[in-house]
């Protein structure tokens, strides 16, 4: 098991970044390389949709499920093979003054994350950067077309 983490700090209301990060509906619309699926009468589990190389590439579909939802502090989900691999992907908000810092990581565990470990860990950290910049620039322009704010339904 292996995680890998970053940090940035913005300078947007944390409420603002909340609601564009737990607006799964709209991840394609600024995620360079991830979209969910909602499923229908399902709180915790979403489709999870990974294309490496954006919308032209090949894609990898797994079902995900929601594993913490911390009102203005936290948003996390896991997928994967239990066994072989599973990913956690997690996003951390903290107010800072008159911005937030964004802690951003991912963890790796099972048989493929010790085998495949230089190389997984080199690809996460890629895609952790590719992530955080899709982040601040859709956080740049004036308005974030989110639906909700406060996630209905949807439990921790």
């Amino acid at each position: 098991m292996f995680s890998v983490g970053t940090s940035l700090r913005l300078p947007v209301p944390i409420g603002r970044v909340w609601r564009l990060l737990v607006d799964i509906e709209r991840y394609d619309d600024w995620h360079p390389t991830l979209r969910f699926t909602d499923r229908p009468g399902d709180d915790e589990r979403v489709g999870y949709v990974y294309s490496p190389r954006g919308k032209l590439g090949p894609e990898f579909a797994s079902e995900g499920r929601i594993t913490g939802l911390d009102w203005l502090t936290g948003f996390s989900w896991r997928t994967g093979t239990r066994g072989l691999l599973v990913i956690e992907e997690s996003y951390r908000l903290e107010k800072l003054g008159q911005g937030v810092e964004v802690t951003h990581r991912l963890e790796c565990a099972g048989l493929f994350s010790w085998l495949g470990y230089p190389i997984l860990r080199r690809v996460c950290s890629v895609f952790l950067k590719r992530s955080n910049m899709a982040l601040e620039q859709q956080l740049r322009r004036t308005t974030v077309q989110s639906r909700y704010a406060r996630p209905s339904g949807r439990r921790a």
